[in-house]
């Protein structure tokens, strides 16, 4: 039995001190995280929809795209919210997920890899080369290689602050026993558990784990049982993102569950085998005795340890990825589906803020649904102001304001995407967004206000617009709203001659504005009161068309610019998710 420390062994530790480097290391960790994640985000770009481009492949490169995604952002918590927000838009199916999730964990084992090398004299100079880079660097790559330098070394700082608070713990009975105790499965991974869930960052965890080893105070046995447990605690952010959202987003944080609590309960019966594994092909110091030697081996042995256990629990459970899938179908039941006013927003979610290349995403997604909801109103414009009824001139009013309501959603997002760090180019396509989205809601308004009032005046007077419908029906009309569905179409997909067509359509169009003019002018005397408000209604509606044609090629000439600085690339693989196969 362990003998009571005395008095004199407890007032040796300077518990102000320690908790100060612990608790300052901690933040100095997830400060260098965070930084190195913004850095990566930067770097990356628009390269993380071309990752994303492969969920529609197979389950293998689905696992890759995730493991590279998360690798570049740092965090599986990270790459699993923005799955639950993909899911939840539509973007991807739940089986799409699967794969993608369990790549995500293999891609968190990149920072475990990283910071388990011991490399803390070179910290202080990475701040300084970071510093430098970041703030006098005039290009922009250069100043994100200078924020990831400084994450770096802040990462490491971290590390060496947190193995200084504990390196007193050494000769402390008390601590060391707790650290023997934690080689109990069950009590490692529920305090490994619920660190991470508090911290949200299991990367946080296996630091803490690393800074211990590295003191040669936690043996490996004991670190495995905290680190199984961080796989577990860091479901936790998702699980909460998933709240409010659909079902099936629901279902994807369950996916993420499943998958690291199956790998648990298979691994808690084997650690003792996953220990001898790692020190395998962990390097070893045998020269060496004691702490000495744990302090030396155990942060590579953690770091190979986390690796082991998500790249087994892959190899194994993808063959499974289907039976996951349905096992969270049977957890989490899908809710019968409401139909949604036309202006909430689908696919603009909040998880997807954090990596603005993502978000822009979203945001062509929700503007190419606003054009084509913009497209019907202008396609069905005509007849409801020739012939329409009074339901129908409502229910086009009611569009008109559903169409502003979802444009000022997009706005919004936009304007709060625009305060993540981004890089030029990202800023460039949020700018060209916006004003495409003040360009289709001006569309939307010519229906909504001025269309809409010639028809009410159709009513009111009693007018017979039914001549008119030949306007309707010309080559003039005809060609202002297949230009539209053209132009539309490219915000999707990357087309540089339907873009050239718009904008070189303006002398077509106006020839066969002033030939529907002319036409209406022929089959009318204008003898008669009538004739002559029907005419001033015919030309009003050719006036009204000539500036959504306007309005169309200024889009046109947005999306030419946008191609121009690379900022606009086809994504229908994620909007035509389907489900992967071997």
């Amino acid at each position: 039995m362990t003998p009571i420390p005395s008095a004199t062994n407890i007032a040796s530790l300077n518990l102000v001190e320690m908790s100060g480097l612990l608790v300052g290391g901690l933040a100095l960790f997830l400060l260098g995280l965070q930084f190195m994640t913004g850095g990566f985000k930067a770097i990356a770009g628009s390269r993380l929809q071309a990752l994303l481009g492969v969920l529609t492949a197979n389950r293998f490169r689905g696992v890759l795209a995730g493991a590279l995604v998360t690798a570049l952002l740092n965090s599986s918590t990270i790459t699993t919210v923005l799955m639950v927000g993909f899911v939840s838009a539509g973007l991807m199916t739940l089986a799409q997920s699967v794969p993608m999730i369990m790549g995500a964990n293999i891609g968190s084992t990149v920072t475990a890899q990283i910071i388990a090398f011991d490399v803390s004299k070179l910290a202080p100079f990475m701040l300084a080369v970071g510093f430098v880079l970041y703030a006098f660097g005039k290009r922009e790559l250069v100043r994100q290689i200078g924020e990831v330098t400084m994450g770096l070394g802040l990462l490491f700082i971290g590390i060496e602050f947190m193995g200084d608070a504990t390196r007193p713990l050494r000769t402390f009975p008390p601590f060391i026993d707790a650290m023997q105790n934690m080689e109990h499965p069950l009590l490692g991974i529920l305090v490994g558990a619920v660190f991470t869930a508090i911290v949200q960052s299991s990367a946080a965890t296996l630091a803490i784990v690393i800074a211990l080893g590295a003191q040669g105070l936690m043996p490996l046995e004991a670190g495995i049982a905290i680190i199984l447990g961080a796989n577990v605690g860091t479901c936790g952010t998702a699980l909460l993102a998933s709240i409010g959202k659909s079902a099936e987003a629901v279902q994807v944080a369950v996916v993420h569950l499943i998958f690291n609590v199956v790998g648990v309960l298979f691994w808690i019966f084997f650690i003792p085998q996953m220990a001898e594994l790692a020190r395998y092909v962990s390097p070893s110091f045998p020269e060496l005795q004691g702490a000495a030697r744990m302090a030396a081996e155990t942060p590579r042995q953690v770091a190979n340890t986390h690796t082991i256990f998500n790249v087994v629990n892959t190899l194994v459970l993808i063959w499974f990825s289907e039976w996951i899938a349905r096992l969270a179908r049977m957890i989490v039941r899908t809710r019968q589906v409401e139909t949604k006013p036309l202006g909430n927003p689908q696919y603009l979610d909040e998880t997807s803020l954090t990596v603005p290349s993502l978000g822009l995403q979203r945001v062509r997604l929700e503007l190419f649904r606003l054009g084509n909801e913009v497209l019907k109103i202008v396609r069905s414009s005509a007849r409801v102001v020739v012939s329409g009824s009074i339901e129908e001139i409502n229910a086009l009013l009611d569009c008109d304001k559903e169409m502003g309501r979802l444009a000022a959603e997009i706005l919004n997002y936009i304007g709060l995407l625009s305060k993540s760090e981004h890089s030029e180019e990202e800023g460039l396509q949020m700018v060209g967004f916006t004003q495409i989205v003040m360009t289709l809601e001006n569309i939307s308004e010519i229906i909504g206000i001025n269309l809409t009032s010639v028809s009410q005046q159709r009513l009111t007077q009693q007018m017979d617009l039914t001549r008119l419908s030949e306007v309707a029906n010309s080559r003039f009309a005809a060609l202002v709203i297949e230009n539209l569905a053209r132009v539309i179409g490219t915000i999707s997909e990357a087309d540089t001659q339907a873009v050239s067509q718009a904008i070189g359509s303006k002398p077509e169009i106006k020839a066969l504005a002033t030939e529907a003019r002319q036409g209406i002018l022929g089959n009318l005397q204008l003898a008669k009161k009538s004739e002559v408000l029907d005419y001033q209604s015919a030309v009003d509606m050719i006036e009204q068309y000539r500036a959504i044609a306007r309005l169309t090629r200024a889009i046109a000439r947005i999306i030419a610019d946008l191609r121009k600085n690379q900022g606009l690339q086809s994504f229908s693989g994620m909007a035509q998710a389907q489900d992967p196969v071997a």
